[in-house]
C-alpha cells in the first residue's frame, strides 16, 4: 500500500455521520471549455443533498459523525444571517434526528430570505445576536453550549473552534480523495484545481494534494476580509490535519498557492465576483453564490489569460446560492427607466374565501 492509499484509509476509518450524497459527481462544462480552450469540470459539493448543498454538508460528515461519536445529542452552531454553515448544521441535525441551537449575528443585515429562510422552514431555534466579530461569536456560542449543558443536555459545539477546523481540513483531503479517483477514472493525472477558501477547505485539499505527490495542483481563494494571514492559517490547519491522521506529509509555504487578496469586509460581495456569477450563469445555467464561489471564479477569470495551457481546470463548487437570494440588490440589475414592476401580493389561500389577496 503506498502512501496516498494510507493516507485514504486513514481517512475513511474516522467517524462519519451518514448524511449527504457522495461522490458529488464532477461534471464537464462545454461551453466553458470551448471558451477558454481547455476542459474545465465543475465538482459539484452544491448537490451534496441537504438544505441546497454545499460544502458544509461534506464537513458535517466528519464534524457531526465525531460529535455523535462523543455522545453529543444537540448541535450548537453559529454564524452571521446568511452563513451556509448554519442552515446546514441545521438540516444535517432534522435527518439525523438530532435538536440544533444556532446563533446568527444580524451585524451585517437581516433578511427572512436565503439561508434564514431555510432555518426557519427546519424549525430549529435561532438566538440573534450583534456580536460583530468571529471571537466574539464564537463566545456566544460556547455561553449558549455551556446554558444547554447545564439543563441536562449533551451539546456540541460544531462550528469556529480549532478541533472543528481540523475536522473541516479532514472531510476536504478526503474531498481530494474523491476527487483525483474521479478525474483518474476519466484520465486526467494533471490539473488544476480551484477552491474558494483561505482556509480549512483549502487547507484539507492541499494537504490531500500533497500527500499524492501528483500533478493536481490546488489554488486557494480567501474570500473579502479573510486574506490577512491566510497561508499561516492554511499551513497550521493542514499541519495539524496530517497529525491527527498519524501520517508524514511534506507541506511548506512556499508550495502553496493563493490567489487574490482576499482584502475588504467579510461578507461583502464585489463587481467581479457579480460579473462571475453572471458569466457562469449565462454560459452554463450553473449559478455560484455572491461571496465564495463567484469570488473564486472571478480570481479564475483573472488567472486564465496568464496561463495558456491545455491541462483541465477543475472548479470546486462549494455551494452558498441560497445566500443569492439575499443580495439582490446587490447582485440583480434595476428595472429599466419606465417598466412597472407587478404589485406583490401575498400568495396563500385565505380560510374563508379562499381568494388572493394584494
Amino acid at each position: 500500500m503506498d502512501m496516498f492509499d494510507r493516507f485514504a484509509e486513514r481517512l475513511a476509518s474516522r467517524p462519519h455521520a451518514p448524511v449527504g450524497i457522495f461522490p458529488t459527481p464532477i461534471q464537464w462544462m462545454p461551453r466553458l471549455s470551448a471558451r477558454w480552450g481547455r476542459p474545465v469540470y465543475f465538482k459539484r459539493d452544491d448537490l451534496a443533498g441537504l438544505a441546497v448543498g454545499g460544502s458544509k454538508i461534506r464537513v458535517l460528515q466528519h464534524t457531526a459523525g465525531d460529535a455523535l461519536a462523543r455522545g453529543a445529542d444537540l448541535f450548537v452552531a453559529g454564524g452571521w444571517v446568511q452563513s451556509n454553515h448554519p442552515a446546514q448544521v441545521a438540516a444535517v441535525a432534522c435527518a439525523l434526528g438530532v435538536r440544533a441551537e444556532l446563533v446568527l449575528d444580524t451585524t451585517k443585515g437581516y433578511e427572512l430570505q436565503g439561508n434564514l429562510l431555510l432555518e426557519d422552514l427546519l424549525g430549529v431555534r435561532v438566538h440573534f445576536v450583534r456580536e460583530g466579530t468571529y471571537e466574539a461569536l464564537r463566545a456566544a456560542c460556547v455561553r449558549l453550549a455551556d446554558r444547554l449543558r447545564g439543563r441536562g443536555a449533551k451539546p456540541a459545539l460544531l462550528t469556529l473552534t480549532p478541533e472543528i477546523h481540523v475536522l473541516n481540513a479532514l472531510a476536504y483531503a478526503e474531498g481530494f480523495v474523491e476527487v483525483s479517483r474521479q478525474l483518474e477514472a476519466i484520465d486526467i493525472t494533471d490539473a488544476d484545481i480551484f477552491i474558494g477558501s483561505g482556509g480549512p477547505t483549502c487547507a484539507g485539499l492541499w494537504l490531500g494534494s500533497r500527500a499524492q505527490q501528483g500533478r493536481l495542483r490546488v489554488h486557494g481563494v480567501p474570500t473579502s476580509g479573510m486574506g490577512a494571514g491566510a497561508r499561516e492559517r492554511v499551513v497550521d490547519v493542514a499541519s495539524r490535519a496530517m497529525r491527527a491522521l498519524d501520517v508524514e506529509v511534506l507541506l511548506r509555504q512556499e508550495d502553496l498557492s493563493l490567489l487574490g487578496d482576499g482584502t475588504g469586509v467579510y461578507g461583502f460581495t464585489r463587481r467581479a465576483a457579480i460579473e462571475a456569477i453572471r458569466v457562469v450563469a449565462q454560459a452554463e445555467g450553473v449559478f455560484l453564490d455572491p461571496i465564495y464561489t463567484g469570488n473564486a471564479m472571478a480570481e479564475l477569470l483573472r488567472w486564465i489569460p496568464q496561463h495558456r495551457d491545455n491541462s483541465p481546470i477543475v472548479f470546486f463548487h462549494t455551494g452558498g446560492v441560497p445566500a443569492l437570494f439575499a443580495y439582490e440588490r446587490e447582485v440583480g440589475r434595476p428595472p429599466k427607466k419606465g417598466a412597472v414592476p407587478g404589485r406583490r401580493i401575498v400568495r396563500l389561500n385565505q380560510a374563508r374565501t379562499g381568494r388572493l389577496r394584494a
